[in-house]
C-alpha cells in the first residue's frame, strides 16, 4: 500500500459554516488561494472540512498537489 507523505498547508482558512458563495471566494482569494468563480483551486489542491465546533469551515489549500510515494518492491 502506497504512504502519504506528510504535508504542512501553504494556507489555512477558517470561515464561517453559513458565509454566501461570493463572500467565501473572495476571501479564499484575500487569503492568497487562486480560485475560479466557482471556489475551486486553479493549481494545487484545496481541502474543505467541517471545524470540530461544526459553526466553521476549515480550508487547507497546499499549493503543490499531494504526492503518494510509490510502493517499493
Amino acid at each position: 500500500m502506497a504512504k502519504l507523505l506528510m504535508h504542512t498547508a501553504t494556507v489555512t482558512l477558517s470561515l464561517p459554516f453559513d458565509i454566501g458563495s461570493d463572500a467565501e471566494v473572495a476571501a479564499l482569494r484575500s487569503a492568497g488561494i487562486p480560485v475560479d468563480a466557482l471556489g475551486n483551486a486553479a493549481f494545487g489542491y484545496l481541502f474543505m472540512r467541517l471545524s470540530n465546533n461544526r459553526c466553521d469551515n476549515i480550508f487547507r489549500w497546499f499549493a503543490t498537489g499531494l504526492e503518494q510515494k510509490s510502493p517499493e518492491p
